[in-house]
């Protein structure tokens, strides 16, 4: 019988020494998000009133050690309030470039959003995704007055951890900034 024991104890332990090794240990990141940007499409779209807009889909990756990205509909008071700078929590730059000369154009509210909360689920709390967002602006006239435009972004998580910084490329328009081009499907 101590045979018998000796070899169920050893087959025991090697199935046990095999489960532990067999289940990779999770990647670890860090709490601070980190984004990359993917790609930028520039459509040209015309609202109810008959004005010509400009719509530049933006899409980015990211990844959030703690998955603690995105605002709830619910978040409106502190330092979530309406009228704070961290009512939103995707931000941009737009910059213009006229005749070779860049501007970076005053911050407008209309350029930041909030990226919806996420619940994380099960024991990685890790969020990685890709984020799409489409920047609208209207222009007044048939011509705009600056020939390329690029913007910069970045993100903040629900702790106020700020992301990198991430710049599109210039976007060249033509005269007439009007640039049709169609949606992805």
């Amino acid at each position: 019988m101590p045979l018998k024991n000796s070899i169920i104890f050893i087959i025991f332990l090697l199935i046990s020494i095999s489960l532990f090794t067999a289940c990779p240990e999770a990647e670890q990141y860090p709490p601070e998000p980190e984004i990359e940007f993917e790609q930028v499409r520039l459509y040209d779209s015309v609202d109810l009133l008959g004005n010509k807009n400009k719509v530049y889909r933006l899409k980015f990756g990211i990844i959030d050690g703690d998955g603690n990205i995105g605002l709830k509909e619910s978040d409106t008071v502190g330092i979530f309030d309406p009228d704070s700078l961290y009512s939103d929590n995707l931000f941009t730059v737009l910059y213009e470039i006229i005749n070779g000369d860049t501007v970076a154009v005053e911050s407008d509210k209309q350029r930041n959003f909030r990226i919806p909360y996420v619940e994380p689920e099960g024991q990685n709390k890790t969020l990685i995704a890709d984020i799409y967002a489409d920047i609208l602006f209207s222009f007044q006239g048939d011509t705009l007055p600056y020939d390329s435009v690029y913007f910069d972004f970045y993100i903040v998580d629900r702790d106020l951890n700020k992301s990198n910084v991430q710049s599109t490329p210039v976007l060249k328009l033509d005269t007439t900034g009007y640039f049709p081009e169609t949606l992805p499907e």
